[in-house]
């Protein structure tokens, strides 16, 4: 028994099992069940059966192998989500004789990636069963209702969530190529704009083929555009002393991820009105976005679609129409990572990304972090 989350097989699977194991009746049956919290043990005469439950992800390969049997059975929960290393792995269990079965269950969340292509191309070997909430008893009878009147009987959540069917390929665009178009010919008067506070965005990066880039933006307006290359945490963060330096703002969202860490240290010991922001977390908008990432760039592309004034610059307007997205099981927004966007050999959206921070005082409120000493404990050590 595998899934993306283990939270889901101990949480859901986990629950499920014990709550029928409870129901038994017959206290010579029942006993010849151990449920402990990664595994089903069923013990019959010298014979034992075992259920395992291991997270199905790229990092967790190898506990998915070694599992081999005339009878293997592997059920995968939320199968949308698997990679096309994990569905390999556990393809390659059912190579001993001929009882060996594959059930995948999900949400058609993706519209990529294994699970889709099981649906999509012609795989003689799988049988392809849909089901929809209205063929589903345990559905309340008023969901696929409240479905349309929240989200509309033509978006993807109501595809996903009510029909069982995949998201439109077309829909995994996160911000059309039209918006942005659209945004490259604004030409906006300063009246449009001055009147608004300017915000500084700083997406990091160190050394590589990434960069390190500012954007200053007031209102509907982009100010100026910075691409950095090969600088160190120290030189980037003179780079965002002398950036504030130039357009006075009160607040400068940096990403604080990784190396982003070391340059808001900085810039906040330089008293620079910085703010950390960290994409991973979670978004303040649950039932939407995934992650405050998602949130910030769903933030973006409303501002775009408003109109907004940005550059014409090639690199912006790739990464902005380029950006791809998905579902998770809680059909929640979910932007690809940066890590997945290098896997399939693009370049990292860094342009995108920094503009992308500028939003965030639209989560978080545009103060910054008020500088304040910490408190040091020192030990002295005598040592003879």
């Amino acid at each position: 028994m595998t899934s993306p989350s283990f939270q889901q097989l101990t949480r859901v699977y986990g629950a499920e099992l014990r709550k029928w194991h409870g129901k038994m009746t017959i206290p010579q049956i029942k006993d010849l069940f151990d449920i402990t919290r990664d595994r089903v043990t069923c013990k019959y005469k010298e014979r034992v059966n075992e259920c395992v439950m291991v997270t199905a992800s790229v990092d967790n390969t190898e506990n998915l192998q070694g599992g081999h049997s005339e009878n293997y059975f592997i059920i995968i929960d939320e199968a949308s989500g698997v990679e096309n290393k994990a569905y390999d792995v556990l393809l390659r269990t059912l190579s001993t004789g001929n009882g060996g079965k594959l059930l995948a269950i999900s949400n058609p969340t993706r519209s990529s990636g294994p699970f889709y292509d099981i649906f999509h191309k012609d795989l003689p070997h799988w049988v392809k069963i849909y089901l929809s909430a209205f063929d589903c008893p345990h559905i309340a009878k008023g969901f696929p209702q409240e479905m349309i009147d929240t989200y509309g009987e033509d978006s993807d959540f109501y595809r996903i969530g009510v029909l069982g069917k995949f998201p439109r390929t077309t829909a995994s665009q996160f911000i059309s190529s039209e918006v942005v178009d659209n945004c490259l010919t604004s030409n906006l008067s300063i009246v449009d704009y001055y009147n608004f506070p300017i915000v500084i965005g700083a997406d990091i990066a160190r050394f590589g083929d990434d960069e390190t880039v500012l954007i200053a933006r007031q209102g509907p307006k982009i100010l100026d555009i910075t691409r950095l290359k090969g600088l160190d945490t120290m030189e980037v963060s003179e780079a965002i002393y002398k950036y504030q330096m130039t357009f006075a703002t009160k607040s400068i969202f940096i990403d604080a991820i990784g190396i982003g860490a070391g340059v808001y240290d900085r810039c906040k010991q330089l008293k620079l009105p910085v703010r950390e922001v960290i994409g991973s977390n979670s978004s303040t908008k649950p039932l939407e976005y995934y992650n405050m990432r998602s949130q910030l760039w769903g933030e973006m592309r409303h501002w775009l679609g408003n109109g907004g004034d940005i550059p014409n610059i090639e690199d912006l307007r790739s990464q902005l129409v380029g950006m791809s997205y998905g579902y998770t099981t809680k059909m929640q927004i979910a932007l690809t990572t940066k890590k997945d966007i290098k896997r399939l050999g693009l370049k990292s959206p860094d342009i995108a990304d920094a503009l992308a921070l500028t939003f965030a005082p639209e989560i978080f409120g545009g103060g910054a972090t008020i500088f304040k000493p910490r408190q040091v404990v020192k030990s002295n050590y005598l040592y003879v």
